[in-house]
């Protein structure tokens, strides 16, 4: 067990960093928050209230944190191991025989433990709680045109529908039916739609019908033709599909710009866990390397500074992967090689 958790000194050193990391994700997300709520004063309106967008911005706290949690960690750990640094324990635990790799192992004990609940959070609960979160901020916004929501095409019919708080609920559906001819027989307007046991359901239903030349109103009726999953995994952001999602949406017969957007997120989420254990890293070689002597406030403003521009640099990137002038996996993969390159340069600068 001792190897698997620690010592004593070990275990001081790893508690502090698991303290830092859950101060700084705090910190952060009460800052992502307050800006986030700033921004969306300017969308108030008699539909979408500031009880509306407190709630918007209280439901987005955990996508937050799972995209901000490299450099939280990173801010963390250079926060954790400098306090411990001023206050000699780290020069008292290489006076008792730990190493400055011993130390660096223990301060990613805690970062492990975080990254494997973050990355099962984002594996099942995340994509359909940012789903929900996104789909109705737009639908109490009341802004959706023909061109902001999903269209879909099936065997006799072409499918619209403004927002899917979940991949079984959808709202504001608009089903165009086509006759033999090719030519538009029924247009059925529905408030909203809803899956259960595979089978999808139109509620609140106006039916035009121009082969009858009338309008008749009905409470539901079974929708032969609704989205399946691979029509959502077409249509949806890549933010609200898993990794496992992302994967088969990448085999479907799709655009070259969707698919650039479903691989950037399917590398960003398969690369994430690096990136975060590369980054506490390299935080402790600010610690353990030359700048041992800086005080906490310089190792912060380093670490925030470094972590703004790996930022940068990442959406850089992902931006020209958007346009296909580079490969998403190498848009993704070069920051987190450049974060290696540095993490060993600045550990081989310590040993020096």
């Amino acid at each position: 067990m001792i190897h698997l958790f620690g010592d004593i000194i070990e275990r001081n050193i790893s508690k502090r960093i698991f303290h830092s990391i859950c101060i700084v994700a705090v910190a952060i997300s009460l800052l992502d928050f307050l800006f986030k709520f700033i921004s969306e004063i300017s969308d108030i309106s008699n539909s979408y209230l500031v009880f509306d967008a407190l709630i918007y911005c209280f439901y987005s706290i955990p996508s937050s944190i799972y995209e901000y949690l490299s450099y939280i960690c990173l801010i963390g750990a250079v926060v954790g191991l400098g306090s411990l640094n001023s206050e000699g324990e780290i020069i008292g635990a290489k006076v008792l025989g730990k190493s400055n790799f011993r130390m660096a192992i223990a301060s990613l004990r805690p970062a492990i433990v975080i990254i494997a609940i973050a990355f099962l959070f984002q594996e099942t609960l995340l994509p359909s709680l940012s789903q929900a979160n996104e789909e109705n901020r737009l639908l109490k916004q009341d802004r959706i045109n023909t061109e902001d929501g999903y269209w879909f095409a099936a065997d006799s019919s072409i499918n619209f529908f403004k927002t899917s708080p979940s991949k079984d609920s959808i709202n504001d559906v608009t089903t165009y039916q086509f006759g033999e001819e090719g030519n538009i027989i029924q247009i059925i307007d529905s408030k909203y739609a809803k899956r259960q046991n595979g089978i999808w359901t139109l509620f609140d239903l106006t039916i035009t019908d121009y082969q009858k030349n009338s309008i008749r109103l009905q409470e539901e009726k079974i929708w032969q033709e609704g989205p399946k999953d691979s029509d959502m995994r077409r249509i949806l952001s890549p933010r609200y599909l898993s990794i496992g999602e992302l994967n088969e949406a990448l085999k479907l017969n799709i655009s070259e710009y969707r698919r650039n957007n479903l691989s950037l997120e399917y590398w960003k989420k398969i690369f994430h866990p690096i990136t975060t254990i590369s980054l506490i890293l390299l935080a402790a070689s600010f610690v353990f390397g030359r700048v041992r002597d800086d005080s906490i406030g310089k190792r912060i403003l380093f670490g925030v500074i470094f972590a703004f521009s790996l930022n940068i640099f990442q959406n850089l990137f992902a931006s020209m992967a958007a346009v296909s002038l580079l490969s998403p996996f190498y848009a993704v993969s070069f920051p987190i090689a450049a974060v290696i390159f540095l993490t060993a340069s600045f550990w081989k600068l310590k040993s020096n």
